[in-house]
């Protein structure tokens, strides 16, 4: 996952981001350290102080950028003694440029520079994305700061198809939960309803829509476990969830990695090789077989005893099953981003 830092950031919320960046990347990982900023300030004064803020995260960090850009204030920066070196010499790899510049002028831009371009995923079409053949853009989605004013899921799929359709990668944006932005402090989501949401969760459910996403926190930094969390399905594939509730039988379902089965079942995920080995010490039902919640098979279905389900949708009570512990509940959601074949792991829950 990629992070951002902006003008407005203080150094506190800066040196956060930052460290992230360098636990997420550690320089034994060869993973680039690039971050999202915006230049889109216009006085020379200040787009020189945050120059020499780029510069020093670049030189000592290795850190590099992709900054969003108005003609304006690149027109400021190439005007200068240093002109296109400006950018280079403060690790701006990558230039976002939307509203303003026209194909031509993009392809200019890209010449110019010798910065990798992103475009607007969330407004281009087809026909502009044609006048850029040739070009290997990435496509950028926008964050939205304006509550209500977010993408649909279905909008964000068919945007990022777009790119998808001409190889080119795609980007879009998780809020932070810590140190929201200005000027509304509201979280910066490219989709509407993760807004307040937790980042693991909208992270997954990002990756879940387009598997190929790169994900960037739009601003200050996420929890420390969700951080970890991210870093560790980026470079396993597993997906970390946390439970509650659990009977005192199924700790030795903790701590490890699971393979759900590969069978596409609608009721539940089967925690694959999990069979005789889990009989509850004490039953103790809900309502129903809840989405989320973990049940185990008991003798009733004899060879199958042991196994243990993870719940996809609500399901009446069986004789047959009974509860072992939930996933808790700031994640259940994302049973529906798990897929079959995939690999888990169960931690207790820890608020």
């Amino acid at each position: 996952m990629l992070f951002s830092i902006y003008p407005t950031d203080d150094a506190a919320t800066r040196r956060t981001v930052i460290e992230q960046v360098l636990a997420a990347a550690p320089e034994a990982s060869g993973v680039e350290r690039m971050l999202f900023t915006s230049l889109h300030m216009v006085d020379t004064g200040e787009l020189a102080a945050f120059g020499d803020v780029l510069r020093e995260a670049h030189d000592e960090n290795g850190l590099t950028f992709c900054a969003d850009v108005s003609p304006v204030a690149l027109e400021h920066v190439v005007s200068g003694d240093e002109g296109w070196g400006w950018l280079a010499r403060r690790g701006i790899t990558m230039l976002r440029l939307d509203y303003g510049f026209d194909a031509g002028e993009i392809r200019r831009v890209a010449d110019a520079s010798g910065c990798r371009i992103a475009v607007n995923a969330s407004t281009v079409d087809a026909a502009f994305l044609d006048e850029l053949g040739g070009l290997s853009v990435v496509g950028w989605h926008n964050f939205y700061p304006r509550p209500e004013t977010g993408l649909t899921a279905g909008f964000f799929v068919a945007q990022s198809q777009l790119f998808l359709d001409r190889g080119l990668p795609v980007v879009a944006f998780i809020p932070g939960e810590r140190q929201l932005r200005a000027p509304l402090h509201l979280g910066l989501p490219t989709l509407e309803e993760h807004r307040h949401r937790n980042a693991w969760r909208t992270y997954l459910q990002l990756r879940r829509l387009v598997p190929t996403v790169t994900v960037v926190c739009a601003e200050g930094a996420v929890a420390g476990d969700h951080a970890a969390w991210i870093a560790d399905f980026e470079s396993s594939g597993t997906v970390t969830l946390p439970v509650v509730g659990l009977d005192a039988a199924a700790s030795v379902l903790l701590h490890r990695e699971w393979r759900l089965r590969v069978e596409d079942a609608a009721a539940s995920f089967r925690l694959d090789e999990t069979r005789g080995g889990v009989r509850p010490a004490r039953i103790r039902n809900a309502d129903l077989r809840e989405r989320g919640s973990l049940q185990v098979d008991l003798d009733a279905y004899g060879r199958y005893r042991g196994e243990v389900h993870l719940m996809r949708t609500d399901r009446p009570l069986d004789a047959g099953q009974a509860r072992l512990g939930e996933i808790a509940a700031p994640y259940r959601g994302i049973v529906d981003d798990l897929r079959p074949g995939q690999a888990v792991r169960l931690i207790p829950f820890s608020a």
